[in-house]
């Protein structure tokens, strides 16, 4: 796509923005929907004071740093979720020490009205920078979109059409609080994949936020649906697969409890060994001095 083709694609969603003001942000851009990204610094369009946009615009956050004024409130970004607005309402983000973080996902105003029209009691929709929680299915297809969009393939319009009707009916299925039936089985399989990650990388420093992001979901989101499918926190869990395999290493008697302790992802030997204590009735030492006497 030339350049000139694209930068009226981008204004017929963002308005009168220039290329110079696009300069730190990718682009991604179909017909009905455009992605943008900043990359090592702020869109200037952004910081504007009191800009609008013809389409509709939701936000991708993936940190806390980023604030919208809207009016007389300000909107603090919140990792993992979207906040939401409709088209032509002024507002303006505000600069910050870091380069901002999230995708903007800007959807047509006709083509997001006419597929909210399929929704019955539904019209236009009056969102105010509200935050919603990110469709386990979102992430996927925003990534799909962007590869899409830099390929020059053949069919590449019909391929970003059917994303951008995917991508628009989640949008509106998001804000409608409509879920589909068969989302549990989503999160299921989403968090059985954490689970197996967790077993094959059992020593590897891994957070509650990075286990959540393998899995497509905010942070809350994965810890209450993890809990809600295992019974325990994430952390919790991780810690009886490491407990387990040191158990394990310790009963094959060829590594000493220092080396178990760390080859098991543990911090430290005391850290181990309370844990390992508190889950066993009996510490590292015992354990090995009960399999030694039983040989």
């Amino acid at each position: 796509m030339d350049t000139n083709t694209e930068l009226k694609k981008i204004r017929r969603l963002v308005g009168r923005i220039t290329v110079e003001q696009l300069r730190y942000v990718d682009s991604y851009v179909g017909d009905d929907i455009g992605l943008f990204m900043p990359v090592g610094g702020a869109c200037l369009y952004a910081r504007t004071p009191r800009h609008h946009h013809p389409a509709y615009m939701f936000i991708l956050n993936f940190d806390d740093l980023t604030s919208l004024r809207l009016g007389d409130k300000i909107i603090v970004s919140q990792p993992g979720r979207l906040s939401a607005l409709s088209p032509n309402i002024p507002h303006e983000e505000l600069s910050s020490k870091l380069p901002p973080r999230y995708i903007a996902v800007f959807v047509d105003r006709e083509f997001f009205n006419n597929e909210l029209a399929g929704y019955p009691g539904q019209h236009d929709l009056s969102l105010q920078g509200e935050f919603f929680d990110a469709p386990t299915e979102l992430l996927p297809l925003l990534k799909s979109f962007m590869v899409e969009a830099d390929a020059v393939l053949p069919g590449r319009a019909a391929v970003l059409h059917g994303l951008s009707l995917e991508i628009c009916h989640h949008l509106i299925r998001m804000v409608t609080d409509i879920t589909p039936v068969n989302a549990h089985v989503i999160s299921r399989i989403e968090i059985d994949r954490v689970v197996q990650f967790l077993h094959d990388n059992p020593a590897q420093r891994i957070t509650v936020k990075e286990m959540a992001d393998r899995a497509f979901m905010s942070q809350s989101h994965f810890t209450r649906t993890f809990k809600a499918e295992l019974g325990v926190s994430p952390s919790a869990y991780l810690l009886q697969v490491r407990l387990k395999l040191a158990k394990k290493m310790l009963a094959a008697g060829d590594r000493s409890i220092t080396a178990t302790a760390f080859d098991c992802g543990f911090n430290s030997v005391s850290h181990f060994s309370s844990s390992f204590s508190k889950q066993f009735k009996m510490s590292p030492g015992q354990f090995k001095d009960q399999l030694n006497r039983a040989e």
